[in-house]
């Protein structure tokens, strides 16, 4: 069992290995001095991250030049004022500076994991509908993505989303 801190944490470093190519020991390199720099119990939650090049980098917002990055995974820290000034956000949506909500599919699709709802099963944002909920109708109930659309007041379309996003994922 794993808090959804826990979770945001392994997901963002799943990423870092997987999608972004890091290897392990950057990756811990980079966990370490976040932890160590920023005095964060959970800082691969609480920041935002990248892997540029052979690097694992943080996104400083707000500096007086716009944005800047950090390199995290070497113990010299360089930085890059100003390299970019529109980044999207990924999948994360943050509150005090802290992981609250993902959205394993991006943001514009409205399925999300959300500790405060559900107990941090996926959901369909706004409604508290869960996806196994949906799951579970469509396959053991056999009942029509028509039919549970307008029993769940949703759009057939994100019935069908929901439905394989189950079929991708343990729900």
């Amino acid at each position: 069992m794993v808090s959804f801190l826990q979770l945001i944490e392994i997901m963002v470093a799943g990423r870092l290995r997987k999608v972004e190519r890091a290897s392990y020991k950057r990756v811990y390199d980079a966990y370490q001095n976040a932890k160590r720099e920023y005095s964060y119990e959970y800082p691969f939650a609480r920041i935002e991250l990248e892997a540029i090049g052979q690097h694992i980098i943080h996104w400083i917002r707000g500096a007086a030049s716009g944005s800047s990055i950090q390199a995290l995974d070497e113990m010299q820290q360089w930085t890059l004022p100003g390299l970019f000034h529109d980044i999207r956000r990924d999948e994360l949506e943050y509150e005090s500076q802290l992981a609250a909500r993902w959205h394993p599919l991006g943001k514009g699709v409205p399925i999300v994991i959300d500790p405060q709802f559900s107990s941090g099963a996926p959901t369909i944002v706004g409604r508290g509908v869960t996806i196994s909920s949906i799951d579970r109708r469509f396959r053991k109930g056999q009942l029509s993505i028509d039919f549970i659309a307008q029993d769940f007041s949703l759009e057939p379309e994100l019935v069908e989303q929901a439905i394989r996003f189950a079929g991708q994922v343990a729900v």
